[in-house]
């Protein structure tokens, strides 16, 4: 197979990732975003999707492809992101993956297990019988899998049911699917994207007040009366979950956007720990971009890396 390369724009929420990799993928390649939100359609202000001048810019993937029920999954993410990468290496092109959920950027670089894809009707049967009797998932994951129910929190529903929708698919219990390891495809830079904590925290409490201003509690409104409700991880996202309890009358306004903002700063700090765990990630600094670039250049150059 021949050498396939991919460059990863990873780090923090609010670090600039979508700028600067828009800066550096222009007229050499097309972005793929890493973002579990940013995939929902509909949920605009509170995901910071790149704008239309970024996308007429650089074509981006997989931004606005689902509906908000839909039960996006990182091997929903490996699927769509390596046939996004096969059409854009055609084009002859790199495809820059870009963003900060740390899950989809493993799936691409360990060859996440090739499960089958998912049954969307069996899905929500199972949802609906863990509405009815709590806990009942966990205890069917027991019978059919006790390695994978062992390790899975019985409120880890997303993951409980995959368990059950695999086995349901297959006969094949989880468990035995994760151990199946598949060959590394691509050869990968990781550039990771840092700052000093206080001035991330500044830049998260901006952003966040632009996304009020954007008109995010008119959104969750809106997508509530389109029977998108807390159900469904997309709207259990940072801001849409916020504003679903201030909707319900569980804290005040105030309270509501203080929780918001502190929240998306933890989120932010856990981002960080996941990401320093990987020492192949080389960091920059924003406003390093020609380095940046340097490093990207020499990689892409660089035939035997």
């Amino acid at each position: 197979m021949k050498n396939e390369k991919l460059i990863f724009i990873m780090g923090p929420t609010a670090t600039g990732k979508t700028d600067i990799a828009v800066n550096l993928a222009y007229g050499i390649g097309e972005i793929i975003s890493v973002d579990s939100m940013q995939v929902y359609r509909l949920l605009n202000c509170g995901t910071a999707k790149p704008t239309k001048e970024q996308m007429r810019k650089v074509k981006h993937y997989l931004v606005d492809t689902v509906d908000p029920d839909y039960r996006f999954s990182a091997g929903d993410f490996k699927r769509m992101a390596l046939d996004a990468i096969d059409k854009i290496l055609g084009k002859g092109k790199i495809p820059f993956l870009v963003g900060g959920t740390g899950l989809y950027f493993r799936a691409i670089e360990s060859g996440l297990i090739d499960a089958p894809p998912a049954d969307v009707k069996y899905r929500e049967q199972l949802y609906e019988e863990e509405k009815k009797e709590k806990g009942i998932l966990h205890k069917k994951l027991m019978k059919i899998d006790i390695e994978s129910a062992q390790k899975i929190h019985q409120n880890d529903l997303v993951r409980i049911v995959r368990a059950l929708e695999v086995h349901h698919l297959t006969g094949v219990p989880f468990s035995k699917w994760i151990k199946i390891s598949s060959p590394k495809r691509f050869t990968i830079l990781k550039i990771g994207i840092t700052m000093d904590r206080s001035l991330l925290y500044s830049r998260i409490e901006r952003r966040c007040y632009r996304m009020l201003e954007c008109g995010l509690g008119k959104e969750v409104v809106n997508l509530l009366n389109m029977g998108y409700d807390e159900r469904y991880p997309s709207m259990k996202g940072l801001g849409y979950s916020h504003f679903i309890n201030y909707l319900k009358g569980c804290n005040s306004y105030n309270e509501t956007v203080r929780q918001f903002i502190r929240d998306t700063k933890r989120f932010a700090k856990r981002q960080f720990i996941w990401f320093k765990s990987d020492h192949d990630i080389k960091w920059y600094n924003p406003d390093e971009i020609e380095a940046i670039r340097s490093e990207i250049y020499n990689f892409i150059n660089n035939s035997t890396k």
